[in-house]
């Protein structure tokens, strides 16, 4: 049992009413959730109990995408302000795990970076340019596993571009990275928080170091240090870079071999954009719609409160499916196709909503079609040789994806 089970644990009597009014919440379990084929087990939910009690969860789960929306809305009946939340044990106190005027405080310092026009400004150059180095140590007629060979290398030299940190060895980056995402996993195991604190630890004074002279004249490090209205300790700005490079690592690699997976897929969508490379866009979009690099977000009530006809209690975990709620035919027409010209993917929660929205969507955006122009630009057409399926509970992407092409 969790902690977060041991805690919001209830009576038999409860737990077996519970069981009786959501059965098919009562029967699905963590692997269920992080399977390669959860997508059905998730329209089950969404159709039959789309708020569901989930003992392997030790707490509720959403699945409707209105629903899950209203949940994440600003100022709402929920809050990530608990002991328990698996986001704050493995990467710290910081603006993803605080609400209200306290979350404010420590984003608003390391929001202008992050809006449109400074992206693009900004870092548009520098990652186009990444990306074709990264395609220069490509054989002329060859193959390559794209998330060793590409995206994971692409993401981590991106973001400590961003943050302007020299952040040594990639591989030592991703292995912090690895190690935060397996503690927000809700196992109960204590190994896996024991390892992230330690990589906390770790990258903390890395970014302690660095700090002190940024590498980069535009980075966002030094566009805080030099903000007059800037109020965050030197721990406060560390625990925020922590979390922007989590999800600039993690993310960016996701939806980078996501949307190279559903285009190998659905080869008529690779067609029109081999056509109209301006649809690539389009693709990131539907890409980050169907398989989220983020698959769940969690959240607590404040207080005893009616969601859609359940009483949930004070205090009760309750936990939002990504996929499911970007997968919600109530919202998107025909949700399990790959659709370039969907008109409304931008609709999807897989940054979120409400003031915990992602801070890097934009630069996110950005990074992964450029990432994509630049390799259908030089290795033109691409062949999947192998793959693994993507899988994960709380995060969402094959570990390999091995493509071959011939020069043009």
């Amino acid at each position: 049992m969790s902690d977060l089970q041991a805690i919001g644990a209830l009576s038999s009597e409860e737990a077996e009413q519970r069981a009786q009014r959501f059965p098919i919440g009562a029967t699905i379990s963590l692997d269920d959730l992080g399977a390669s084929e959860c997508e059905l087990l998730l329209d089950q939910l969404r159709e039959h109990e789309p708020v569901s009690w989930l003992p392997s969860l030790g707490g509720w789960l959403i699945t409707e995408r209105e629903t899950a929306r209203s949940l994440l809305r600003p100022r709402s009946d929920v809050t990530v302000q608990s002991r328990q939340n698996m986001v704050r044990a493995s990467l710290g106190r910081m603006m993803l795990t605080v609400d209200t005027d306290e979350h404010d405080r420590m984003r608003r310092p390391l929001e202008r970076p992050f809006r449109p026009r400074e992206v693009e400004e900004r870092f548009a150059a520098y990652v186009r340019d990444l990306a074709n180095r990264l395609i220069d140590t490509f054989d002329a007629d060859g193959e390559v596993d794209i998330v060793t060979g590409f995206a994971s290398q692409y993401a981590v030299q991106t973001a400590g571009h961003v943050i302007g940190l020299e952040l040594g060895d990639v591989a030592q980056i991703n292995d912090f990275y690895a190690d935060f995402a397996a503690a927000m996993e809700y196992t109960g195991d204590p190994e896996p928080l024991r390892r992230a604190d330690l990589a906390r630890g770790r990258l903390d004074n890395l970014l302690r170091v660095s700090l002190a002279s940024p590498a980069s004249a535009d980075s966002l490090a030094r566009t805080v240090l030099i903000d007059v209205s800037n109020d965050l300790s030197e721990e406060e700005l560390i625990a925020q870079l922590r979390v922007i490079m989590f999800g600039a690592v993690e993310t960016i690699q996701a939806s980078i071999t996501n949307t190279l997976l559903l285009l190998q897929l659905n080869p008529s969508a690779a067609s029109e954009i081999s056509a109209d490379p301006t649809l690539l866009a389009n693709a990131v979009d539907e890409s980050l719609r169907m398989i989220p690099p983020v698959a769940f977000i969690e959240r607590w009530s404040k207080e005893p409160m009616d969601l859609d006809g359940v009483e949930i209690g004070a205090r009760e975990f309750i936990g939002i499916s990504v996929i499911a709620a970007n997968r919600d035919p109530g919202t998107f027409e025909r949700p399990h196709s790959f659709d370039l010209h969907r008109s409304n993917s931008i609709r999807a929660l897989s940054f979120s909503f409400g003031e915990h929205h992602c801070l890097g969507f934009h630069l996110a955006r950005l990074e992964t079609t450029i990432a994509l122009d630049e390799l259908h630009r030089r290795l033109g057409a691409l062949t999947m040789v192998d793959h693994r399926a993507p899988e994960g509970f709380a995060f969402r992407r094959p570990t390999s994806l091995r493509l071959r092409w011939t020069s043009h």
